[in-house]
């Protein structure tokens, strides 16, 4: 039998084979190739203000704000790597700027056009690349606008991201509104003093007393908190807030004058502008609030001075959801153009009222003590 046609037929079946097998790796290397310069596996996030995350409200600009900055990252999610380039353009609304960073040879700025040559992303790493806007000095109304950030891969692909930020007028109406009603405070405060002659019925005990719990509040408890805020993070508040209840509540269970919450605060703000540099002199009306509120108080309970613990706590707590609601709902947006998240400003202003029920319970405690020992 001739075996010779069997053996050519397997012999090119064989040369086949090999021939595919040899193949392979090749189809796997343009393969892998392919999916290095593809831009499906770029993950694109932007970040603006570049600040603490959570604490300042997310794509939200005042204007007449400011310079903010921008954090834009590119994340390779794929198994591969990538090799891409950026254009982020920026609303035309906004300046821009580049701060000085590790890829600042590789970016261009033209009018509001950013350029970035990212180069290879490693699979599961991730480039960022800052730049800076600044808002407009003014603009009538609430808008909102887009930056586009066009990815770009060695193949020719291509994707856009998109990212909504929310520009807010500068509230000049609430300055404007501010000012006027805090020097109609001022007012009637001094119009309160020389009518009735308040000040006069203030010992100059009382005014030493004053003076010496205004210092402690203005001086030793202020420069402790700028010091140690930072240790315990969004919790700093009550370092402050707890000292100064309990300076509040020790101060009207011995002076026991109408006005006493006014005129401390008062005297607590004109130290901290001696020795801070503070300018008050637009928002002194509403520091003057949160005493005069007090004072209100003190006079809807009948005239009661701190002499029960319930009503201690009651003028620590409004006491301090006065203040911290002033600065972070009307201070933060109209006077230095910022917007907090409303988490964190209500939390900040439910931190003060704790630190005030306890400030007003350790301040109800130490001012029986000391009222006691004077006696």
């Amino acid at each position: 039998m001739n075996h010779r046609p069997i053996f050519f037929v397997l012999a090119v079946i064989l040369a086949l084979s090999l021939s595919c097998l040899s193949c392979l790796p090749v189809a796997c290397a343009a393969g892998s190739a392919g999916a290095a310069d593809s831009v499906d596996d770029i993950q694109v996030t932007v970040t603006i203000p570049d600040r603490k995350e959570g604490v300042f409200a997310p794509d939200k600009l005042v204007a007449g704000g400011s310079v903010e900055g921008v954090r834009i990252v590119f994340e390779n999610s794929g198994t591969d790597v990538a090799t891409v380039a950026a254009t982020i353009a920026v609303p035309d609304l906004l300046s821009v700027s580049v701060p000085t960073q590790e890829l600042s040879e590789r970016i261009s700025a033209h009018d509001n056009t950013v350029a970035v040559e990212i180069g290879e992303i490693a699979s599961g790493e991730s480039v960022t690349v800052r730049i800076r806007v600044k808002p407009p000095d003014s603009i009538p109304m609430k808008t909102n606008e887009e930056f586009l950030v066009s990815v770009t891969a060695a193949d020719g692909s291509g994707t856009e991201y998109k990212h909504r930020v929310t520009i807010i007028p500068p509230p000049s109406w609430i300055t404007y509104g501010t000012i006027i009603v805090s020097l109609v405070l001022v007012a009637i405060v001094l119009f309160a003093v020389s009518r009735f002659g308040i000040l006069e019925m203030f010992t100059t005990i009382d005014l030493v007393t004053i003076a010496l719990l205004a210092a402690l509040a203005g001086v030793v408890f202020r420069w402790f908190w700028q010091t140690f805020n930072d240790l315990l993070g969004p919790f700093g508040g009550l370092i402050f807030t707890i000292p100064v209840s309990a300076l509040l509540v020790i101060a009207l269970h011995l002076v026991r004058k109408p006005g006493t919450a006014t005129l401390l605060f008062l005297v607590d703000q004109m130290v901290c502008m001696v020795i801070w540099g503070s300018n008050i002199t637009v928002w002194l009306g509403w520091y003057l609030l949160e005493g005069a509120v007090v004072d209100a108080e003190v006079a809807l309970f009948g005239g009661n001075y701190a002499d029960t613990r319930v009503a201690s706590v009651i003028y620590g707590m409004s006491r301090g959801f006065i203040s911290y609601w002033l600065f972070y709902f009307l201070f933060s947006p109209a006077a230095w153009k910022i917007c907090y998240a409303d988490w964190y400003a209500w939390l900040q202003v439910g931190l003060a009222v704790l630190g005030g029920l306890i400030g007003g319970s350790i301040g109800y405690d130490a001012a029986r003590k000391m009222r006691s020992a004077m006696m």
